[in-house]
């Protein structure tokens, strides 16, 4: 089953739903100080875990131990389910605002979370304030094979079906998973989905390597899913409680049929799933941006929204997507049967006889300012759309590929100002005025993707109005390219009319309705992420 994205914008500005980080949320609230577990393969679970010298053994023990405001540290070493079947690590105890719960490397240490027969690697099960950073997940791949999965990859078993992070329900409580950061991690080789968010809110992915995922599993997995949301609190669709940004995704491919369908599907880099509801799942009214993250070579899309609403796709660099020979090619960045989208500023490179991007099925959907290169002819182009070649510095799939703009790029001080994304994958500032569009700004340092973890790791901003102009509390490198600001029309520095005309949109008339700017948003620190998998049963 295809998944495609589309978006458009309409609602009136609120105050924003507290951010986790945000101390006086619910004045006074209380809690014990904060301590540090310690885990080390070295260790035992009988230990007291708060020094280096008496560390657990098993990141489940800490995490059946913590309390809002704790931190687990955890040090080298390799950390895989204790029995097949099992997670890795089970996350069901909360944090609060003001004091998450966060599970992180030891500094100067590398750990890795090594699922081999497990469901998941991390799995975040019905808790909030919860933050995951700076670690390295690494599933099964590279002791399967395709030939084994396709004779052996079935609902039910693990095996073949690994998720690398997932925040999901807690079905026997009911309790949904919300105000979670992932941030910073490494995350790859997992035979289903790398991170997803099923059922969730008030989520924040920011700055982690997503690659080589959804390879073997039966269900229709991808790198990055957010998967028919929640509100928790209350959803104002002029506010972003979810956040994708900064990410690079790259090889993530379903190469076996989806058991539901008995079909290829999926594989994508980054995919936001069924906001506008189903008959099992309420609508989602809260606001989704994902920016400045790099997606390429990936089976399906590089980013789409699929029977999606409120979401903004800003600022992305799209590369040779839709690579699987198993299924009609993708288009790199679009919406499909989606309301209330916009696609601005991003940079789409696509392979040859790829679709460019798509009208099919989009109310108040919203393409310009965008760069298009190779592929088919776009359905739908906006009038400050241009179709040529970005010049990237490399081009190309591997581990040199320099997706930073070259002299003479069409990208280069032509985008549309975005009060919400003033700076780049990088972390650095970008122009005031016309800035560049795509992921990197011109003269960006990095020229090596990913190298976002850096600005992102310190964590999230709070939860702040889209386009509302305010600066979501302290952002020293917080979600890469991602900070309020002020913008042109108080929405998103996107002006309703340009010189050139309206902007390009599908299925609607007003592109960029003005949100009213509402209630300062503070938020300080913390970081909400959601991870993994989208299983459809």
């Amino acid at each position: 089953m295809k998944r495609t994205s589309t978006l458009a914008l309409t609602a009136t500005l609120l105050a924003s739903s507290a951010p986790l980080g945000l101390a006086a949320m619910g004045a006074g609230t209380a809690h014990a100080a904060s301590r540090t577990y310690f885990v080390s393969p070295s260790g035992n679970d009988s230990n007291s875990g708060t020094s280096i010298q008496t560390p657990f053994r098993t990141v489940q023990k800490a995490a059946d131990s913590v309390e809002p405001g704790d931190t687990v540290s955890i040090m080298n070493g390799t950390y895989s389910e204790r029995s097949a079947g099992s997670n890795v690590l089970t996350i069901k105890r909360s944090g609060l605002p003001g004091a998450p719960i966060t599970f992180t490397a030891h500094p100067g240490h590398h750990p890795v979370i090594h699922p081999v027969k497990a469901w998941n690697g991390i799995s975040v099960h019905g808790a909030s304030y919860i933050s995951i950073k700076n670690l390295e997940i690494k599933g099964n791949n590279g002791a399967l094979t395709l030939a084994g999965a396709e004779r052996e990859s079935k609902k039910g078993d693990p095996t073949y079906n690994t998720n690398c992070i997932s925040l999901e329900q807690d079905r026997s409580t009911g309790a949904l998973s919300h105000h979670v950061e992932v941030a910073g991690n490494e995350v790859h080789g997992c035979a289903g989905g790398g991170i997803s968010a099923i059922d969730s809110d008030h989520v924040t992915i920011s700055g982690n390597h997503v690659f080589g995922n959804s390879w073997y599993a039966v269900y229709g997995t991808s790198g990055i899913s957010v998967l028919t949301p929640r509100d928790v609190g209350g959803g104002d669709a002029g506010t972003y409680k979810i956040r994708i940004t900064g990410n690079r995704v790259h090889d993530n491919e379903t190469k076996i049929k989806w058991e539901k369908c008995g079909c290829y599907s999926d594989g994508n880099g980054i995919i936001i799933d069924t906001l506008k509801g189903d008959a099992d799942h309420p609508a989602y009214n809260g606001r989704v941006l994902v920016a400045n993250n790099l997606s390429y070579d990936n089976g399906g899309s590089g980013i789409h929204s699929y029977k999606s609403q409120h979401v903004d796709i800003i600022h992305n660099t799209a590369f040779a997507n839709g690579r699987s020979t198993r299924m009609e090619s993708y288009a790199n960045v679009f919406a499909h049967d989606s309301t209330d989208v916009r696609l601005l500023n991003n940079i789409a490179y696509g392979r040859p006889g790829q679709a460019t991007n798509s009208k099919s099925r989009n109310v108040d959907v919203t393409y310009d300012y965008n760069v298009y290169f190779g592929g088919k002819a776009p359905e739908v182009q906006g009038p400050n759309d241009v179709i040529a070649d970005p010049k990237f510095a490399k081009t190309g799939t591997g581990a040199d590929a320099d997706f930073r703009l070259s002299a003479g790029s069409p990208a280069a001080g032509s985008g549309t100002p975005f009060a919400a994304v003033t700076t780049d994958f990088t972390g650095a500032r970008r122009a005031v005025g016309a800035p560049d569009r795509g992921a990197y700004s011109f003269g960006a340092k990095s020229g090596v993707p990913g190298d976002a973890s850096d600005a992102s790791s310190a964590g999230r901003q709070g939860d702040a109005p889209a386009g509302s102009g305010q600066s979501a509390g302290s952002h020293p490198a917080a979600s890469p390219g991602v900070q309020a600001g002020e913008g042109t029309d108080g929405v998103s520095g996107l002006k309703p009319n340009s010189a050139s005309g309206p902007l390009a949109e599908t299925g609607g008339s007003n592109p960029a309705l003005p949100l009213g700017i509402a209630a300062v948003v503070l938020a300080l620190g913390g970081g909400l992420l959601f991870a993994a998998r989208r299983k459809r049963s």
